[in-house]
């Protein structure tokens, strides 16, 4: 099945996180170490360390940079353990690695990853796609998976008669809120 597009989210339960139980940091990250490390926001001490020693929020960043150097970087569950500021990095970082001819694919139900970096949403299941979009305000992702807070907000302002433009940040949401008021 191809799926289209640079950075793509996927809703599915279909796919398993790898499993690095056991092993050490440098048996997972096997090239440039130092500098993928560096590229996720990681300290290098960090290396000898067991995975299973790590909190969440570090498993996903290890796994991000064991697969910086694929052409193709599937990630299972990436968003688990992240804060609102990691999403926000690994937005940009996810762009930046697209740029030079490699495509993202994030495996996840976490729809807060998908609202500044996604080009293309699908709905997997049993291998087939069963739902897709390039708009994460589409009405029928809903069905699925929840929506982040911000998009639900400006779907139900349309709904009472209240349109609000895409914002995708809560700032500039607040600041067209603003307007509307005065």
């Amino acid at each position: 099945m191809e799926l289209d597009g640079k950075i793509i989210g996927v809703i599915s339960d279909d796919y398993k996180e790898e499993d690095y139980s056991g092993k050490r940091i440098t048996d997972i990250i096997t090239f440039k170490i130092d500098e993928a490390l560096k590229m996720v926001r990681l300290n290098k001490e960090i290396k000898e360390k067991l995975f299973d020693e790590l909190s969440s929020r570090e498993k996903s960043k290890v796994i991000l940079a064991s697969h910086l150097h694929d052409k193709e970087i599937r990630l299972v569950n990436f968003s688990k353990g992240l804060i609102k500021k990691d999403l926000n990095y690994f937005s940009s970082l996810f762009k930046r690695i697209t740029s030079y001819g490699r495509k993202i694919i994030l495996i996840d139900k976490n729809m807060e990853l998908y609202l500044n970096c996604v080009d293309h949403i699908y709905v997997i299941k049993n291998a087939e796609i069963v739902y897709a979009t390039k708009n994460i305000f589409d009405r029928e992702l809903s069905k699925y998976v929840d929506i982040p807070k911000i998009v639900e907000f400006i779907l139900n302002s349309a709904d009472n008669g209240i349109r609000l433009d895409y914002y995708k940040e809560l700032d500039e949401l607040l600041k067209a809120i603003y307007r509307i008021k005065s």
